[in-house]
């Protein structure tokens, strides 16, 4: 076989692979649908059918471990962490405890709930909007990094002096999950002094509300109980579940919508057309969602010895389920290279996962993004990209974001 047609052997999640990963997504469907990477050490699978089967099948693949632990970084930072309680996170959780948690937390995510968070997202966008000035800006610094997390900060009911102290814990935590291992250990110990911080600041403000509720989320994540009117979440999973909350509804959805920006101001008649008809908003944020998706893969681990998409995998095999392959899959879409407004009744998109794991948050996300592409073209009707620009996307395992996206006006 062709050597340039071997992903198994040359794929990377850096260099090229992360400014334009689509062609070699397009040969690896078509010749090795799923690969082992040798840089992963995962077997990665690579079209529609095969991601959303095992994305569906939580027996046989488990979610345990989904997210990266402690464990590649130093005696020194595991020492401060040794006193940081490791977190519950529903992506990391299978069946039965993953049922009960779940059921709970999207209780806070009902359509009634979602539709009355408007108000203060429309508020924090039109807020970060009027910052704008000179006829440029960076929508990554100045709009899409700020929103989701400022967002999803007063619907939790964190003070507001809180917010900068709380700002920086998040990004601590991030960097840590992230790049740790990459980094100087003095300052993975500064982090993880950060992530430990955080979490007793939740644990306190978790019993706070415990004794003083309010019309936050995390007053309606202590007062969820399960259908039976019995259970609930203890005090520490309330203060998990607003460490997940504040991390997946921040990193999530500030790539995708970075993403959905650069898709839709990429054509002029494109911008246009949200501006004249905001009915396509919704149809546009799928789109984006869809044609550039923010989470780069999903790991999952075989329960036992099987099959996915011809190739046999052993039990214990780690699974990188790539997300953005199996979105631009031409099995699946007609011109899956194309953004497409018109793309209606097309089989649904795994930008936002699938299966027991889709995302909590997604209606929240969704409605995010909606506000912000509706703001923005009737604020900047003319708004472009900025043609000196050169993009980048950063460097992160699991995500898939620009660094920047600057952008100009006539002001």
């Amino acid at each position: 076989m062709d050597t340039a047609l071997q992903p198994g052997t040359r794929y990377s999640p850096a260099g090229d692979h992360r400014e334009d990963p689509y062609p070699f997504y397009a040969s690896a469907r078509d010749t090795e649908p799923v690969f082992f990477a040798e840089q992963l050490q995962m077997w990665c699978v690579t079209r529609y059918d095969d991601a959303a089967a095992v994305l569906a099948d939580h027996e046989t693949f488990s979610s345990r471990n989904a997210i990266p632990d402690n464990a590649e970084l130093g005696p020194q930072v595991r020492a401060v962490l040794s006193e940081y309680r490791q977190p519950k996170t529903l992506l990391n959780m299978d069946r039965p405890d993953h049922t009960a948690l779940r059921r709970l937390v999207q209780q806070v995510f009902s359509p009634r709930r979602v539709a009355a968070m408007e108000p203060a997202v429309r508020e924090v966008t039109t807020a970060l909007t009027d910052q704008f000035s000179g006829g440029r800006a960076d929508l990554i610094d100045e709009l899409v990094y700020p929103l989701p997390l400022t967002v999803i900060f007063r619907l939790l009911g964190i003070p507001e002096e809180d917010i900068p102290l709380c700002r920086q814990w998040t990004g601590d935590l991030k960097q840590l999950l992230f790049s740790g291992p990459r980094l100087p250990v003095a300052r993975q110990v500064e982090l993880a002094r950060g992530v430990a911080a955080q979490q007793q600041y939740l644990d306190e403000l978790a019993a706070e509300r415990e004794t003083a509720p309010g019309e936050d989320l995390i007053s309606h994540l202590i007062a969820a109980k399960d259908t039976g009117g019995n259970a609930q979440l203890s005090l520490s999973e309330v203060s998990d579940m607003t460490q997940n909350l504040i991390i997946g509804g921040h990193e999530t959805l500030a790539n995708a919508l970075g993403n959905i920006l650069h898709l839709v101001l990429a054509d002029p008649g494109r911008w246009r057309a949200l501006r004249e008809d905001p009915a396509l908003i919704e149809a546009a944020v799928e789109e984006g969602m869809r044609a550039d998706t923010g989470i780069i893969g999903i790991i999952r681990t075989a329960t036992r010895a099987v099959t996915v998409g011809g190739t046999d995998l052993p039990a214990g095999a780690r699974l990188f389920v790539m997300l953005g392959s199996a979105n631009t899959d031409e099995r699946r879409y007609p011109d899956p290279g194309q953004f497409r407004l018109d793309r209606t009744g097309q089989p649904t998109h795994l930008g936002l996962g699938h299966g027991i794991h889709y995302c909590v948050g997604a209606p929240l996300g969704r409605l995010e993004a909606r506000v912000a592409v509706e703001v923005l073209t009737q604020r900047f009707p003319g708004m472009r990209p900025d043609p000196d620009a050169r993009l980048r996307h950063l460097p992160v395992p699991l995500f898939r974001g620009f660094a920047s996206l600057p952008v100009i006006w006539d002001a």
